[in-house]
């Protein structure tokens, strides 16, 4: 419960979160969240990790209406998860903020995030880079499960469609690959559907 009230804390202050601010949000006293946790970075560590999990996006998904035909669905889609990446992207930036050592982290966290740089502690990064496979594949599921009910619209398989669209959409984010211009969620969703080849007739499905 602590974990979840920080993460639209860390989405709204970032590092800047107070544990007042958490414990007012979760409902307990703030001296109750240091029975839970040894400090504030292991209460962000407990909302990164909690944020990694698909099943809220998932049941979102699930939810978007579809009634209008695919170009509408597919807006939908994006902007769920344009927003679901801008939520993602503040919370990762505030956990890095208080986990770097060069940010005033205490002694102990500094050498932890030393070891990990070093690769000293693959265990913990082989979980997180899981978690995130895990939660892109589940939700890639879920906009294939969406789309399925388009079928016929569609050039390609419901599945490559979905693939297609997730990928575009979060690599739209990374700046080296963006240049800096970011697409909106209706552009991104005309590129989807139309692509970028005037007349294109094949299908790169499996």
């Amino acid at each position: 419960a602590i974990a979840a009230a920080t993460i639209p804390l860390l989405v709204q202050h970032g590092a800047a979160v107070t544990t007042r601010q958490i414990a007012d949000a979760a409902g307990v006293a703030e001296g109750t969240l240091f029975r839970a946790f040894a400090d504030k970075g292991e209460i962000l560590h407990a909302a990164v990790v909690r944020s990694l999990d698909p099943a809220p996006a998932v049941a979102a998904i699930g939810t978007l209406p579809d009634d209008d035909g695919l170009r509408p669905l597919v807006v939908s889609i994006v902007e769920f998860l344009l927003e679901a990446q801008r939520v993602g992207m503040r919370i990762f930036a505030a956990a890095h903020q208080v986990l770097d050592p060069h940010r005033g982290a205490t002694a102990d966290r500094a050498e932890a995030v030393r070891r990990m740089r070093a690769g000293d502690a693959p265990d913990a990064r082989r979980a997180g880079f899981d978690a995130r496979e895990r939660s892109a594949r589940e939700i890639v599921a879920a906009i294939e499960r969406k789309l399925t009910a388009h079928r016929a619209q569609l050039r390609v398989d419901p599945a490559l469609a979905a693939r297609a669209l997730f990928s575009l959409v979060f690599g739209n984010a990374l700046p080296h690959l963006s240049g800096g211009d970011r697409l909106d969620a209706v552009q991104l969703a005309d590129l989807i559907l139309g692509g970028i080849g005037a007349d294109v007739t094949t299908d790169p499905s499996p």
